[in-house]
């Protein structure tokens, strides 16, 4: 059966169109959008105007492909946005309107969906973490092949830690320290659930762009950025590099999305600051992230 799955995040949109049968996700298109629906709302608990508008307008264009494609089921889900915000009953509705049924996901379900596809894609010997960084929340969950041992969902992602800390144009280092010593500060806490050795998988826009920006992609490339092993170095290189910049200046960095030149400096401080209070040299970036663990879901029936 030929299905589409939509994630409608903090800061991204997007949408897996795939053939799915006997337990496995065969991936006929994937496109995503940066519609930034969570810009505000943890300040104004309300899904602005704009934002709606902006995720409508991705939305039709997305329902055009879909029945481009011939899928035969639609699965739209949304996130951390929608579940802070006062008025995401209208957005349900307005959604409603376009044809499509959106349901807004918990934060435990969204973790589980993730990690299960990772967990199924690259089956690790031992213990296994799952680190998917939004826009609006962080997804942790860590366990082997059997168990999930521990899940949290972080009250933030890339869009709030840009509003809460990043005032400047480029950062101020005191912003900088002060985003960082935040992230510190709740990552011990996870730390604290975690004893043995374990693979790290990261998900999310901040952790693909690495890659392609380190690639240098003029158009970016799903099989070259999948299962790539992102050092702790380059993580900090770019971060570096990045920070010295403006927001004008970073679109123009090979590889990186217009759209993700003001959330990709606090994206990569938290995986900076992830590899120093973990111990990890290396990440390994997974494209499986929401979209396909709805898809796996749904083969697995």
């Amino acid at each position: 059966m030929r299905i589409a799955t939509i994630d409608i995040g903090t800061n991204s949109t997007r949408l897996l169109i795939a053939d799915v049968e006997n337990g496995k996700v065969n991936q006929v298109l994937k496109v995503g959008k940066v519609t930034k629906l969570g810009k505000g709302v943890r300040e104004t608990r309300k899904l602005s105007e704009e934002s709606i508008e902006r995720t409508l307008s991705v939305l039709k264009e997305f329902k055009e492909l879909i029945d481009k494609y011939g899928a035969e089921k639609v699965i739209a889900v949304t996130t951390e946005a929608a579940r802070l915000a006062e008025n995401s009953g209208e957005f349900l509705k307005r959604v409603r309107e376009l044809g499509i049924e959106l349901t807004i996901l918990s934060d435990r379900e969204e973790a589980e969906l993730v990690y299960r596809a990772n967990v199924s894609a690259f089956r690790p010997e031992g213990y296994a973490m799952t680190v998917d960084l939004g826009g609006g929340s962080t997804e942790i969950v860590y366990g082997n092949r059997e168990k999930i041992e521990y899940l949290e969902s972080l009250k933030f992602g890339v869009v709030f830690l840009h509003e809460r800390f990043l005032r400047s144009d480029p950062p101020k280092i005191e912003e900088l320290s002060a985003l960082e010593e935040f992230v510190k500060g709740e990552l011990l806490k996870v730390k604290e659930h975690v004893k043995s050795p374990f693979e790290v998988y990261a998900v999310g826009g901040t952790i693909t762009s690495v890659v392609a920006m380190e690639e240098k992609m003029e158009v970016y490339r799903p099989e070259i950025v999948h299962g790539y092993k992102v050092s702790k170095d380059v993580i900090e290189k770019w971060y570096k590099r990045l920070t010295g910049m403006t927001v004008e200046e970073r679109k123009k960095v090979k590889g990186l999305e217009e759209n993700r030149a003001d959330v990709i400096v606090p994206g990569l401080a938290f995986f900076k600051v992830f590899c120093e209070v973990f111990d990890k040299d290396y990440l390994t970036v997974s494209e499986l992230g929401l979209l396909y663990g709805l898809a796996l879901r749904e083969a697995k029936g």
